[in-house]
């Protein structure tokens, strides 16, 4: 009968011993969570767009001796879509610029983590572009033969994020510009063409090309901030009409619009 009480307070305090170390690793970990800075991590919601600044950041510091002068274009985009993008816009800079992702819109000037993320197509091509840069800034410095083509990749890359800051800086965070296009034939509306659009800082990364949502004409579709090659296409019988491209600054204003020759 002793031996079996001394098991069952064997047992006991073995549990209450792990229940202990338990409950001290986790004051340890809550303690090391309460101790780092909350500033410094961003919400839930802006974590897609913080990982591809942060992207954008490591691309800038792989080619930091390689390439400086791109390298130092990258880190400035970064830091003021950082500004624009996450947290407290150019209240400090530029007080008379628009605010919020569309003017008028609310935008926390303080500071502190925007409330509203970037529109998904934004975001899903700014960490398109990241990726982009990463991959391109190792090719840079790993593969002597195709550095004049990395360099002008990354100076394309460099380029468009420069296109999204002065537009971020002058209509707010993170819009959308529509492209209106038009296939005309002969100076007249030709319809039933499908258009194409492909960013045209990465036509040398095989970058994808998507269509517009409806056949023309005319057919839109919102695209983030940047240069764009459209063409459209056509089944004509047997054969596939295409056009020659014709390029597209979506940029200052709310809508662009474009029209496409066919033939």
């Amino acid at each position: 009968m002793r031996a079996t009480r001394q098991l069952e307070f064997s047992n006991k305090a073995a549990c209450l011993r792990e229940a202990w170390r338990r409950s001290a690793c986790l004051l340890v970990v809550l303690g090391a969570a309460l101790s780092l800075p909350a500033q410094d991590l961003p919400p839930p919601w802006l974590e897609p767009t913080a990982n591809a600044l942060a992207g954008i950041k490591q691309c800038g510091k792989t080619i930091a001796k390689s390439a400086p002068d791109i390298s130092s274009k990258l880190f400035d985009a970064q830091r003021q879509l950082t500004s624009g993008l996450l947290k407290g816009g150019y209240a400090n800079e530029q007080a008379g610029y628009g605010e919020g992702y569309n003017r008028g819109g609310k935008y926390n000037r303080q500071g502190g983590w925007l409330l509203n993320p970037p529109p998904k197509e934004y975001v899903e091509d700014l960490s398109h572009e990241a990726r982009w840069c990463v991959e391109v800034a190792n090719v840079l410095n790993t593969q002597p033969n195709e550095k004049e083509a990395a360099l002008k990749v990354l100076e394309s890359i460099a380029s468009d994020l420069h296109i999204k800051v002065v537009d971020c800086r002058a209509w707010g965070a993170g819009r959308l510009i529509t492209v209106i296009a038009s296939t005309v034939k002969n100076g007249q509306p030709d319809p039933g063409w499908t258009v194409m659009y492909k960013w045209v800082s990465v036509s040398g990364l095989n970058s994808a090309e998507l269509s517009f949502p409806q056949e023309s004409t005319p057919t839109s579709k919102a695209v983030p901030p940047g240069m764009y090659s459209l063409y459209a296409t056509k089944q004509v019988g047997g054969t596939l009409e295409k056009t020659q491209p014709v390029t597209v600054s979506a940029f200052q204003d709310a809508k662009v619009k474009c029209e496409i020759p066919v033939p």
